[in-house]
């Protein structure tokens, strides 16, 4: 106070400050109303524009009780002047639409603008937002926004914190020269905006001085040359990069990152094209706690120069070409996280592993380890919460039968270790599991009754691929409520099925020897279940009516048992397979309810009846349909046609006649080279699911991971008359055709060649006729035709790809030719035997005119040349080494030539030896019969 009365000036300054707050107020403040009249009504303008569907903005209004705008939803006045400073209008749970109205402008004390996580309709970023001068914050992160980033953002010098990651690519800037004159920022987040043509990127981050946090994730960024360290003048304050996914080169960040301070404590550099060895000076990086440099292009040893960080608590170099040992690096880590997967490691993970005591999360899953695992390697672990150590065939374990670990693990995940023969006794101790995978494991043991109590928080099991056996009990009471999967599968458990744990959402027991009938699923609480795989088991009886309340169930798979009976109501969403069973009936109608179908394989039953004309309008998302080898009679409906997702129709081994529809070509599916297939998209968490058998070249093939490339149409082995409809040729990508064993009549359309991707076609034994189409020469992915037994005539067509599929894809059709049949056409007969037959037009006798050709002296000739020259050439090869190995490199090089030359003309070269030979015969050698003087 006594200053100010030494400076009278600032007192009087004061006082005017605060005369002029008062008279805001004044101005602002109607009975209690704080709210700026004018600012009040552009807010109310700015929200007459948008689209509020989830009433997020229910607050705003002009009603007597909603005139405080200060109390509006995402609104926040300044406590003096009380002007509107912030609008927080993220969309997280209720996002916005519309568009954004110039009458922001109106609020010319904002300061923080949040709109992200809305929808705006790809609508442009307003350029008028460069002009709120007062901003310090700005987020327009995954909005829809899309186009060019407005470069009048550059104006807002204030900004301390800017978002705009963008979906996949919408937003684009192709220069950031404007990024420069925001001196003031702190934090920038750019992820997905595409800056393929942003060469000045590393120049114009190098100019943001302040900037702390920086986001580049999957921009595209050029590959450009970081700048000399002389020009380095670059950011003091960074803590925090991302550049994950932007194929970068080692080149262009390892200089440019190895200039920052040493106060870079986060580095993300996953998914990009790093080669080379790790730099050694990444250990200069004294405050570094997160690193990953995952799937890159990596060699080299781990430097140790990285052991000297102890501030390192998350290391990720998964999918790398890493080469080395382990041990000696972490021996120096507290990590909380280390994932060192899918390298090439061929080290040991020894005891020091042990000196960790602050490991949290043990990560050494998919490498080439190779060790055996004992209670000292956890020693210290005290702190050890997840143990992964997955996909290490070379791993296996010893611990004594009551060794009491020092940890409570949450997550123990040993897929594919050599964790048997015996079950691990140490897991009894685990109380605080909630996931364990021991699949693959190399267990040979019965199931333990503990490991149902072992904890309430068990939520993930896994034993799958091992050899248990011996009979599951009732564990339907056993897992915790936040049960998601179980899986039992491939092993050897027998005996009837279980009582299952009704809140699962994930259940498999397939593979394994389960017997009887399966009417204890019927539970009222099982309404959870997602997933239920019972195939390859022994199954029987009759399927209860509870499927059909089972009102979440996406994918059901019976396949391979021995049910028997009608099938019942269902209730499923997406899959549902019950082939190689002994069902009977029709399909039911309560399939009609089951509209989001996408994959039926009802195959290898006694199903009987027509096929429902109402699949084709029920079904639309149907990508797969197999009733083969059924009893199914009647004619293929029409109304198929509209399964527009269609790529697998398997109908053969039944009993349909009629014709082929026509209208084949409205299978889009088949026809759009590029569609997105989603037969194997079911996906529960664990793996995706989706297989089918597919009889593929006469063979039953389980298809998994390529069943979305499969586009296959089989109605072989039916009753199917007509001829093959014109529009079958427009499936260009179909892959399969199989309409043999049927009575198809009529001529092969003169359009197959449009069938391009095919790969196997079969149309034999039927009654075609007319001649085999040119265009299927054209065929070049073909890997089997099958055309035998049919009526077909004339040539076949001359091409190299068709004669090596051989004779046996056209026999049984008397009257076709050439090769690779053994039978020549009549025109090749001709050009192969020129000479004219008989004299009745008066022409020369060729006999005639071949005796005065071929003369006594002629033969004597040849033999006396043939000698000579045998003798001069091989002769010279005995005698002359040099010239030997030369002739013997010709002759080899020539063979393949040749070996070509017999096989195109055999027939012709056949004919004239034994033309030769007759006439050596008949001039050398004399018959018992004829007279002396002509001898």
């Amino acid at each position: 106070m006594i200053k100010f009365f030494q400076h009278p000036h600032l007192l009087v300054i004061v006082l005017l400050l605060g005369l002029r707050t008062t008279c805001e107020q004044s101005i602002g403040t109607k009975d209690g109303i704080r709210c700026l009249e004018k600012e009040r009504e552009a807010l109310l303008r700015f929200k007459d524009e948008l689209i509020d569907d989830y009433g997020q903005l229910s607050s705003w209004g002009n009603q007597k009780d909603k005139e405080e705008c200060c109390k509006w939803s995402g609104v926040l006045c300044d406590n003096l002047t009380n002007h509107i400073i912030q609008l927080d209008l993220h969309g997280a749970s209720a996002p916005l639409g519309g568009n954004i109205s110039v009458w922001l402008l109106e609020i010319q004390h904002l300061k923080y603008l949040d709109l992200s996580l809305n929808s705006f309709n790809h609508r442009r970023i307003p350029q008028f937002i460069g002009s709120l001068g007062k901003l310090q914050y700005l987020d327009l992160s995954d909005s829809w926004f899309s186009g060019e980033i407005p470069h009048h953002l550059g104006n807002l010098s204030e900004l301390q914190f800017l978002g705009l990651s963008a979906y996949a690519g919408m937003l684009t800037s192709t220069n950031l020269d404007w990024l420069s004159r925001l001196h003031s920022l702190r934090y920038l987040r750019l992820s997905s905006v595409n800056l393929t043509m942003a060469t000045n990127w590393l120049q114009t981050i190098n100019k943001l001085i302040q900037l702390e946090v920086l986001y580049l994730s999957d921009c595209h960024l050029p590959t450009v040359l970081p700048p000399s360290p002389s020009t380095f003048n670059a950011s003091n304050s960074l803590y925090k990069l991302d550049l994950f996914g932007n194929d970068l080169s080692s080149s262009c960040v390892f200089p440019w990152l190895f200039n920052f301070s040493s106060g870079l404590s986060y580095i993300e550099l996953g998914s990009n094209k790093l080669q080379g060895p790790i730099p050694d000076d990444i250990g200069n990086l004294l405050s570094l706690s997160y690193l990953s440099l995952s799937q890159n292009q990596l060699e080299g040893e781990i430097p140790m120069a990285l052991g000297n960080r102890s501030s390192l608590s998350y290391l990720d170099l998964t999918n790398n070409q890493l080469t080395g040992t382990v041990p000696d690096l972490v021996l120096s880590f507290s990590l909380k996280n280390l994932y060192l997967d899918h390298n090439m490691f061929n080290g040991t993970v020894t005891q020091s592993i042990g000196s960790l005591y602050k490991l949290e999360c043990l990560g050494l899953h998919s490498n080439h380890f190779d060790d055996i695992i004992t209670e000292s390697h956890f020693f210290n672990l005290s702190q050890l919460r997840i143990l992964d150590l997955s996909y290490n065939p070379g791993i296996s374990f010893d611990f004594s039968l009551g060794w009491n670990p020092p940890f409570q693990l949450t997550e123990v995940l040993l897929r594919g270790c050599k964790v048997g023969p015996h079950f691990p006794t140490w897991l009894r101790t685990q109380t605080r599991l909630y996931e364990l995978d021991i699949s693959n494991a190399g267990i040979l043991d019965t199931f333990p009754d503990w490991l149902w109590e072992l904890s309430s928080n068990l939520d993930d099991l896994n034993v799958s691929h091992n050899n248990f056996h011996g009979v599951l009990h009732d564990f339907s009471s056993k897992f915790s409520t936040n049960f998601r999967t179980i899986d039992l599968s491939f092993n050897h458990f027998s005996g009837s099925l279980p009582i299952l744990p009704p809140n699962a959402s994930l259940l498999d027991l397939s593979s394994n020897k389960f017997a009887g009938p399966i009417t204890n699923l019927c539970n009222e609480t099982n309404s959870s279940w997602s997933y239920l795989d019972l195939s390859n088991n022994l199954l029987s009886g009759q399927l209860p009516d509870c499927f059909a309340n089972l009102s979440n169930l996406r994918f059901l798979k019976l396949a391979h048992n021995n049910f028997s009976g009608n099938i019942h109501s269902l209730n499923i969403r997406f899959s549902l397979h019950l082939q190689n069973n002994s069902f009977t009936g029709e399909i039911p109608t309560s399939l009609r309810n089951c509209t989001s179908l996408a994959f039926i394989d009802l195959s290898r039953n006694k199903l009987t009846g027509k096929i429902p004309t109402w699949m084709g309008n029920t079904f639309t998302s149907l990508v797969f349909l197999s009733l083969r080898s059924n009893e199914f009679f009647g004619s293929i409906p029409s109304n198929l046609c509209h399964l527009s997702h269609l790529q697998v129709l398997d109908f053969s081994l039944n009993k349909i006649s009629g014709a082929i529809p026509k209208c084949l070509n409205n299978l889009t599916a088949m026809i759009e080279v590029d569609n997105e297939s989603y037969v194997s998209s079911f996906s529960s968490g664990l793996q995706s699911y989706e297989s089918a058998s597919v009889i593929w070249k006469s063979n039953e093939r389980e298809y998994i991971n390529t069943l979305r490339l499969m586009r296959l149409i089989d109605l072989s082995s039916n009753n199917l008359v007509g001829d093959i409809p014109a529009e079958i040729t427009s499936l260009v990508t179909l892959v399969g055709l199989n309409l043999s064993r049927n009575n198809l009549s009529g001529i092969l359309p003169a359009s197959i060649e449009q069938l391009r991707s095919l790969d196997f076609l079969d149309l034999s034994r039927n009654n075609f006729s007319g001649g085999i189409p040119a265009g299927v020469s054209q065929l070049d992915q073909l890997g089997v035709l099958d055309l035998s037994y049919n009526n077909l005539s004339g040539k076949i067509p001359q091409n190299i790809h068709l004669q090596t599929l051989g004779a046996s894809a056209f026999e049984g059709n008397p009257d076709l030719c050439g090769l690779p049949l053994n039978k020549t056409c009549p025109g090749d007969e001709i050009a192969q035997d020129p000479k004219i037959i008989g004299n009745a037009s008066g022409m020369k006798d060729p006999k005639e005119e071949e005796d005065k050709l071929i003369s006594d002296g002629f033969y004597i000739s040849m033999v006396v040349g043939f000698v000579f020259g045998f003798w001069g050439v091989c002769g010279t090869l005995v005698f002359n080494n040099l010239w030997r190995i030369a002739f013997f490199k010709l002759w080899n090089s020539s063979m393949d030539w040749l070996y070509v030359k017999i096989a195109i003309s055999k027939i012709r070269l056949k004919e004239a030896f034994h033309k030769f030979m007759n006439s050596l015969r008949s001039r050398f050698f004399v018959s018992e019969n004829v007279p002396k003087q002509e001898k």
